[in-house]
């Protein structure tokens, strides 16, 4: 039953995840990727937990928890940067695809082990 919450968990990350990235990136290709040069230090930093929060969604299909806390760490900074988040169209599911990849790696790795096999008591 666990193993199954957790692939349910798992599934739900993986495609509000797919949603995310596929907004940010139509986004990005349809308004285009400003200048890091001309940008005032404030937005270089956004720009830099923007990226850190997408490389987290990348790279949480292979290995869940990094890319977690690589979502959750530059959700944090952003709001640090930006001195506050509203929970909106993005930054909403992103903390919760960040909190259920993190957590489906970590009770994942406690239920099946460091192999990822599940153990059989036979």
């Amino acid at each position: 039953m666990k193993i199954q919450i957790l692939t349910v968990a798992r599934r739900t990350a993986r495609m509000v995840g797919t949603a995310i990235l596929a907004l940010i990136v139509a986004f990005a290709v349809g308004e285009g990727l400003p200048n890091p040069l001309n940008q005032p230090l404030d937005v270089i930093l956004l720009s830099v937990a923007m990226l850190t929060m997408v490389v987290g969604l990348v790279m949480a299909w292979r290995w869940e928890r990094i890319g977690g806390l690589l979502v959750l760490g530059g959700l944090a900074f952003f709001a640090i940067v930006n001195h506050g988040v509203q929970l909106n169209v993005v930054f909403g599911p992103m903390l919760v695809v960040g909190l259920l990849y993190s957590g489906c790696g970590w009770w994942w790795r406690k239920a099946c082990g460091p192999c990822g096999t599940t153990s059989s008591s036979a």
